[in-house]
């Protein structure tokens, strides 16, 4: 009887401890978040993902069938998903990068200046 439990800090910084049982004869799962059930399935035998959102983050636990009897089982947080978190995440980033572009134009185009003002002093 599969029984896995992933510790994940939230974004605000609280702690979650998720856990995943998932029973070999019924094969029936459950997903359980600080010892509160927050999703129960029947008869899972294929691969399947289960999302929960934890603090604002979109957490997903995969089974993944392997062959047989056999699963793996995985834990992460989905940074690509359109969520608001992640779209405030993207949006800051892209913020960041339109700053970097325009400190590396403010650069170069100091240095432009200062090599002009030196080579106008050094032909008059």
């Amino acid at each position: 009887m599969p029984q896995y439990s992933w510790n994940i800090t939230g974004h605000q910084g609280a702690n979650y401890k998720l856990g995943l049982f998932h029973g070999d004869k019924t094969h029936h799962v459950v997903l359980h978040c600080n010892d509160r059930v927050v999703q129960i399935d029947f008869e899972v035998r294929e691969s399947k993902t289960y999302s929960v959102f934890l603090d604002q983050e979109l957490c997903e636990v995969s089974i993944d069938h392997t062959g047989g009897n056999h699963y793996d089982y995985s834990c992460r947080i989905n940074h690509e998903a359109k969520t608001p978190l992640n779209q405030l995440r993207k949006s800051h980033r892209d913020s960041q990068s339109r700053m970097e572009r325009t400190r590396i134009v403010v650069a170069g185009c100091v240095v432009l200046l200062v090599f002009a003002l030196l080579l106008g002093t050094s032909l008059g």
